[in-house]
């Protein structure tokens, strides 16, 4: 998931280095969603751990 975040930035990036900067947005609202969503999914996850 973490590379998936790290590939989608580096797409923002190349997009917005293009002058595609409509596209550049919507792919990095994407990341910062998906990033949130991580996130979320990691810091409320219990952790298990047997002693």
């Amino acid at each position: 998931m973490i590379a998936l975040l790290f590939a989608l930035l580096a797409l923002a990036m190349v997009l917005a280095l293009m002058n595609h900067s409509r596209w550049a947005y919507f792919v990095f609202a994407i990341t910062l969603a998906l990033s949130i969503y991580w996130l979320d999914y990691h810091s409320t996850t219990q952790l298990k751990i047997v002693l």
